[in-house]
């Protein structure tokens, strides 16, 4: 009881200001009620018995001032002005402290006192959640710090609270985990991040963080920290997709030809680049393909042929650039006839009448080259190189070869050009 008279002696000024009545409640609490019917009281102060002190504002203000707080006309004293602000609308704490007051004695007016002030807005919780990153997720009005751990590869969203209820809270994102997928930062549809209607921000790389604050009508980026990922060599020797830490690959193909599937270029940080790198000798190869529909260079994939091949890769957004490669092409020997040349074929040989039909010109890396010859020892065989479609070889449909001769000829993109022969 010694604590609820103590806590009463601050609040005389609220009691006088409300339409309220007080009454012990039960287990000995007090209760601050509004002036309602009789049973239908709302509840608007209580204390408990432990000392614990609830407010319910129910949307209006709070505010606690010292007991003398404004000067009585010009020639009254001017006393200190000490008050606690809570706007039960926006969710403001503010807190003006003077230290002190001019009684209007001798010197009393040169000893005016410093305002002290300060007034925090929104949230001050410190909740840290965990999240899997898993799920798209509705940011509470009780968050504050948000820990993603993000091991997918597919975007997830966080949508902040509204920007009515959230004037001056803050929240704090921090990414984790090496999954490849997006974490977006959004506002509710329609309202402002940045000052721009729908906008995002995305936590791409590996331990970045993101501060965001609520104004009067938009969600604003305060601080943004992007962590470089530290390189991590990765061996493969089984089909496989690089994760978000992966920056070499080496791939060992020994017991069997794999495929390295590239994450989405949509889903990875604009501009993560991978460097893949054959280990392996001997025929098993090791193919890099892209994800889905996307594409390598404007092809669906590209095969490493020899041992310390390797191909450098980066996401534009949408698709994967090459940016730098060591690509030996392969020798086919005496293929059964008629064969299908393939983007990944250097030189074909065959010693046999028949034909070597040679893929789209625009469908190929620009520059691809073939090197085609009739390595026949004896007889008469005529091998034929077949452009695809309506394609030509410098203006030719076909190009006939017989015993002993080759032709080199290389992509311009539309139709193939001879460079040798």
């Amino acid at each position: 009881m010694k604590k609820i008279l103590l806590l009463l002696a601050f609040f005389p000024l609220l009691i006088q200001a409300q339409n309220v009545k007080a009454k012990l409640g039960k287990g000995g609490n007090f209760l601050i009620l509004n002036d309602s019917t009789p049973g239908d009281e709302l509840i608007k102060l209580q204390i408990r018995e432990t000392g614990e002190v609830n407010w319910y504002l129910d949307g209006q203000d709070l505010f606690i001032r010292d007991g003398f707080f404004k000067a009585f006309g010009p020639d009254s004293p001017q006393f200190k002005y000490d008050f606690m602000h809570i706007d039960g609308i926006n969710g403001r704490i503010g807190f003006n402290i003077l230290n002190g007051f001019s009684d209007g004695s001798p010197g009393g007016e040169n000893n005016l006192p410093l305002t002290s002030s300060v007034t925090l807005m929104g949230s001050i919780a410190t909740k840290v959640r965990l999240l899997d990153g898993t799920t798209n997720y509705q940011i509470q009005q009780d968050d504050h710090i948000l820990i993603v751990d993000k091991i997918t590869n597919t975007e997830s969203f966080m949508t902040l609270s509204p920007v009515v209820t959230s004037r001056g809270r803050e929240y704090i994102f921090k990414r984790n985990a090496s999954g490849t997928g997006k974490i977006t930062v959004r506002p509710e549809p329609g309202e402002k991040l940045n000052g721009v209607v729908d906008a995002t921000v995305s936590l791409n790389s590996e331990n970045s963080t993101l501060e965001v604050v609520c104004g009067p009508d938009s969600w604003w980026v305060t601080s943004e920290i992007s962590v470089t990922s530290l390189t991590q060599v990765t061996t493969a020797s089984t089909a496989y997709t690089p994760n978000k830490t992966d920056k070499t690959i080496l791939a060992d193909a020994s017991l069997a030809s794999f495929t390295v599937t590239l994450p989405p270029a949509a889903i990875v940080d604009l501009g993560k680049t991978y460097t893949i790198k054959r280990t392996n000798a001997g025929a098993n190869t090791i193919i890099i393909d892209g994800n889905g529909s996307e594409t390598i260079d404007g092809i669906a994939s590209i095969r490493l042929n020899q041992r310390y091949d390797y191909l450098q890769l980066q996401s534009d957004g949408t698709n994967w650039l090459v940016i730098s490669e060591r690509i030996s092409p392969s020798l086919v020997v005496n293929p059964a006839l008629p064969y299908a040349a393939t983007a990944y074929d250097g030189t074909i040989s065959s010693n046999s009448n028949g034909t070597i039909n040679l893929p789209s010109a625009a469908a190929v890396l620009g520059g691809k080259i073939f090197t085609i010859k009739n390595s026949a020892t004896a007889g008469n065989p005529t091998l034929t190189v077949d452009a695809s479609g309506s394609e030509t070889i410098d203006g030719l449909a076909t190009w006939p070869l017989l015993k002993g001769q080759f032709v080199t000829i290389q992509s311009d993109g539309t139709n193939w050009i001879v460079i040798g022969q």
